[in-house]
C-alpha cells in the first residue's frame, strides 16, 4: 500500500496510458501553403490588368500611391491572400525590368493612373530662373509636367517617351494648360538627339544615369553652345565623386549634389533606400 491506493491500481492506470488503443494526442494542423504561380503567369496577369485600366482625366493626381500598390490591392479584391498579393506585386516590379516592352506596359498602366507629381521639378525651376527661353528637350518626359512647365514659361518645348499613355497624358495636360508642346514616341536609344539643336536638355527620373559617360557625350553634342543639361535621378549607391566629375568635365558644372535617401521629398514617392543625384551643367 502507498497511502490508501493499491499498487495494482496505479499499474493499471499506467498501462492504459501507454496502450496502443488509447486516444491519440490532439495536434494543430499545419497552415496551408500560400498558392503561388509562375513568373510568366504573374506577368501575363499584370499585363492584362494594366491593358484594361481606364485612363484618369488630365490633372488627376494619384501620386500618393503608385501602380504597384494599386495592383496589389486589385489582387486582394480578386481573392488573393494579402501576403501572396504583396509577393506577386513585388515580383511583377522586378519582372518588368526584363525588357523594353515590359517597361512600356508597366509605364502605360502607370500613366493611365496619373502617376508622378503634378508640379515641375524644383531643380528645373531654380536652374532656368534667369535663363532666356529657347528650344528645350525633356528626355523620357513621362506625363509631361516639366515639358508643360517649360512651354508655359516661353520655351519651344519638346519631349519624348517610350509610353503611348505618357504621350497622351502630356498632350492632354498641355491642352488643359493652354500651351503647345511637341512630343515623340521613342526610346532613349532610338531618339535622335541631333547636333547643336537644344538650349536645354532635361533628364528627370527617366532612367538615364548622370554617371554614364555615354549620355553626357550625347548631350554635349546635342546642346547648342551655352546650353544647359539638367539631371535628377535616383542611384542605388553613393557615386564616386571623381568619376562623376570626370563624366561632366567637358561642361561647366553649375551644380552637383548627392542627397541622402529620403532627403528629396518633393518629387515622386520619396525613396528611403536610393540616393538622389542632381546635376546642372552648361556647354561652354
Amino acid at each position: 500500500m502507498i497511502g490508501t491506493t493499491p499498487i495494482v491500481s496505479i499499474l493499471c492506470v499506467l498501462a492504459a496510458a501507454i496502450s496502443p488503443t488509447a486516444a491519440p494526442a490532439q495536434t494543430t494542423p499545419a497552415a496551408p501553403a500560400l498558392p503561388t504561380i509562375s513568373d510568366d503567369e504573374i506577368w501575363n496577369h499584370f499585363a492584362k490588368w494594366a491593358a484594361e485600366l481606364k485612363p484618369l482625366p488630365p490633372g488627376h493626381d494619384k501620386n500618393e500611391r503608385n501602380i504597384i500598390l494599386y495592383y496589389r490591392d486589385a489582387l486582394v479584391t480578386e481573392g488573393v491572400d494579402k501576403e501572396e498579393a504583396i509577393r506577386r506585386a513585388r515580383r511583377m516590379n522586378a519582372l518588368r525590368r526584363g525588357s523594353v516592352e515590359r517597361e512600356r506596359i508597366f509605364w502605360n498602366g502607370s500613366f493611365k493612373l496619373g502617376t508622378g507629381p503634378a508640379g515641375p521639378l524644383r531643380l528645373l525651376e531654380e536652374a532656368i530662373r534667369k535663363v532666356k527661353p529657347g528650344r528645350s528637350l525633356d528626355a523620357g518626359m513621362g506625363g509631361g509636367r516639366n515639358t508643360i512647365y517649360l512651354a508655359a514659361n516661353g520655351w519651344d518645348s519638346h519631349g519624348y517617351d517610350m509610353s503611348e499613355e505618357a504621350i497622351t497624358a502630356a498632350q492632354a495636360g498641355a491642352k488643359e494648360a493652354g500651351v503647345a508642346i511637341a512630343t515623340v514616341l521613342a526610346e532613349h536609344a532610338k531618339f535622335d538627339f541631333g547636333d547643336s539643336q537644344w538650349d536645354l536638355i532635361l533628364c528627370s527620373y527617366c532612367g538615364m544615369s548622370p554617371t554614364d559617360l555615354h549620355w553626357s557625350g550625347v548631350i554635349l553634342k546635342a546642346l547648342k553652345p551655352g546650353g544647359l543639361a539638367i539631371f535628377q535621378e535616383f542611384v542605388a549607391t553613393r557615386p564616386d565623386w571623381t568619376k562623376l566629375s570626370d563624366t561632366w568635365k567637358a561642361f561647366h558644372i553649375l551644380r552637383l549634389e548627392d542627397e541622402d535617401p529620403g532627403y528629396i521629398d518633393t518629387d515622386w514617392n520619396p525613396s528611403l533606400t536610393n540616393r538622389t543625384i542632381m546635376v546642372v551643367a552648361r556647354k561652354e
